[in-house]
Parts: C-alpha cells; structure tokens; sequence
C-alpha cells in the first residue's frame, strides 16, 4: 500500500491550526481532495466519529466512509475508510507546536485501491502527493 507524507510549517498557533484541521466542516476550504460530503458532517471529531467524504483525484471520484480511529486534541486524529472504489485509506493529521508562534502540520496518508495497481498508479500516487502539498498551502493561507 503506498504511502505519502508531507508537512508544512505554518506560522501560527498550534491551537489555531488544529481548529481548522479537526473540523470537518472546514474541509472544503483547504483539503484540495474534497469535493462534497456524503451525509452531514460532524462539527468535531471524537474517536467513533462518522462521515462519508466524496473526494476526487486524477479525475477519479470515490465516496469515502470514514471513522475516527484515533484522536488527541490538540495534537493528532487518524481517520479510516472505505471507499466506493474499494479503496482503502488512513488518514493522520498531526500539528506540533514549533515555538511560541508557530507549528508543523503534517498529513501522512496510507491508501489502497484497484487504481493503483497498472500504469495509471504511478500517475495516481504523484498526483496524489501533489494534491496533498496543495492543502497543506491553502491550511497556511488560512490560518496565518
């Protein structure tokens, strides 16, 4: 199962920027994966939490059931899901604090589906990666 990274510093506090991130109301403004919610979403997250997520990648479109597996404020939440596609996918949002002023958000995604495997998983993985380096941009733009 491929795996990606990426994380970002964001100029402000790590209260801040996890007031943003744990709220899945606020996905469409910065999660460039996003394209619509399934079921209403929930204003906050606990472990247990529901939601289904409709995102689209590389022109692909799978509708994720998604629960909160993990969760310590302000800090870190892992969510899990199945997608329409029979896809696989975990989430971790982490934010540490780096100073008085600042932290490091970072999302690392563990994700499986049958449009990984054959040339066009390759292009999937890349775009993927991109798309998440683009939401941890505009989570900056929005917090700082």
């Amino acid at each position: 199962m491929p795996e990606i990274t990426t994380a970002r510093t964001l100029q402000t506090s790590q209260e801040k920027a996890w007031a943003v991130i744990s709220d899945p109301t606020r996905f469409a403004e910065w999660n460039t994966l996003h394209t619509s919610w399934g079921t209403q979403p929930p204003t906050d997250l606990a472990v247990g939490t529901t939601m289904t997520e409709v995102v689209t990648i590389k022109g692909v479109v799978d509708t994720i059931d998604f629960t909160t597996t993990d969760y310590d404020a302000p800090r870190f939440v892992q969510l899990e899901g199945s997608g329409s596609t029979a896809s696989t996918v975990q989430l971790d949002f982490t934010v540490e604090p780096d100073g008085d002023t600042a932290c490091v958000a970072t999302l690392h995604v563990i994700f499986n589906a049958s449009i990984l495997f054959g040339p066009l998983g390759k292009i999937v993985q890349k775009a993927f990666g991109k798309q998440l380096d683009k939401s941890l941009e505009k989570l900056s733009e929005i917090v700082e």
